[in-house]
């Protein structure tokens, strides 16, 4: 009995010991899980301010010129329908709304990395529409951001919205710094061929230009959105739902191109 009683323990023991070498193990697996989720997320963070520090930047701007990226941006918009905040065919069967700040460094890297391949594979073949709902919340001081957004609607009025918002991402400045001035402002919307700079200035305080900004702020806020860029996806003429996608193109394609099956 006394010899089976140690054989028992021996190989309770042994169980024991094994237990805790698959405890450790997993202990072990899950903390080097970790550190390689830390080290995803990190060059994702990386990855995105890569693509804001690179590109665009106002040390590009020459005092007195327009952004050097005039004749790239007329050539990106070419032949494509613009009707106030809205980029493409109005009939086009896919809505995506975009909203964004123009002080947000994110929503520049969105334009960077995204909006190409939006734009040549949906746009321009007439299957998706975006509608810019510009935000005003993010940098600083308070209204700079206010001040680019009613420009921007006051351009979209000529249906020229989206080429100054184009220009105004490659030459983004830091969003801490109060740097949307008239001059500014004047600077980048001359690089927007044809835009009556003067008569966009003279409707930035409109009731149109007013009501716009406050849709798009209440559309955000009735959305569950948090932060910019922030995008609503579905059929156009029905509800739109929100969109889990950033700045990687593979985030909009793929519920895009199912909605488009459906």
């Amino acid at each position: 009995m006394s010899s089976r009683r140690a054989q028992r323990e021996e190989a309770r023991a042994r169980r024991e010991a094994a237990a805790r070498d698959a405890e450790a193990r997993e202990r072990r697996r899950r903390r080097l899980w970790l550190l390689g989720a830390v080290a995803v997320l990190a060059a994702v963070v990386v990855g995105v301010a890569i693509a804001v520090s690179s590109g665009g930047g106002g040390s590009k701007l020459k005092a007195g010129k327009p952004p050097p990226q005039a004749a790239q941006v007329a050539a990106m918009f070419a032949g494509l329908p613009q009707q106030g905040q809205t980029l493409g065919n109005p009939r086009a069967p896919l809505t995506l709304y975009e909203f964004a700040d123009l002080k947000c460094p994110v929503c520049r890297a969105y334009t960077a990395q995204a909006f190409p391949t939006l734009l040549s594979r949906y746009v321009r073949p007439g299957k998706l529409k975006i509608v810019f709902q510009p935000q005003t919340f993010v940098g600083s001081p308070p209204g700079d951001s206010e001040h680019a957004a009613r420009f921007a609607l006051a351009a979209g009025l000529q249906n020229k919205l989206w080429d100054f918002a184009e220009l105004w991402y490659d030459n983004q400045q830091d969003e801490n710094t109060a740097y949307a001035t008239d001059a500014y402002i004047r600077q980048i919307a001359s690089g927007a061929p044809g835009l009556n700079v003067n008569q966009a200035m003279g409707q930035r305080n409109s009731a149109q230009v007013t009501q716009a900004l406050t849709q798009a702020s209440q559309l955000f806020n009735t959305g569950g959105f948090s932060g910019t860029p922030s995008f609503a996806l579905g059929r156009s003429g029905q509800s739109l739902q929100p969109l889990n996608a950033l700045v990687d193109p593979a985030q909009f394609t793929g519920p895009i191109d199912t909605l488009l099956r459906g």
